[in-house]
């Protein structure tokens, strides 16, 4: 499962942020935060949390690696098959001060 890198991440931020205006500096350190070992992005958009992010691993997720630096605001986990639990579905809130007050009103993606 190919898992992107921080810049290719914040290029994807950049076009998907880019009404919000927030600056390069913004961009890269949201990037840092949202490249999670392990876990492949599978989806981001603005949420009521900040950014939300759908991850996918095929791998027990470690959420041990979310720490403080992370701004984590909310996590679900949900596993993929019944009898076999080989893909995970994880997403995550991030907490962003500078989409604050943009009266975001989407939440989780379901």
């Amino acid at each position: 499962m190919y898992s992107p890198n921080a810049k290719e991440i914040a290029a994807g931020l950049s076009r998907q942020l880019a009404n919000f205006k927030l600056s390069d500096t913004a961009i890269k350190t949201l990037a840092d935060r949202l490249t999670i070992e392990g876990l492949a992005v599978g989806w981001f958009n603005p949420c009521i949390y900040g950014i939300c992010v759908d991850y996918h691993t095929d791998k027990m997720p470690r959420l041990d690696a979310l720490t403080a630096k992370h701004r984590v605001a909310k996590w679900e986990v949900f596993p993929y098959g019944i009898i076999d639990w080989d893909r995970w579905h994880v997403s995550v809130a991030f907490a962003v001060d500078d989409l604050a007050d943009k009266s975001i009103t989407a939440g989780f993606r379901r």
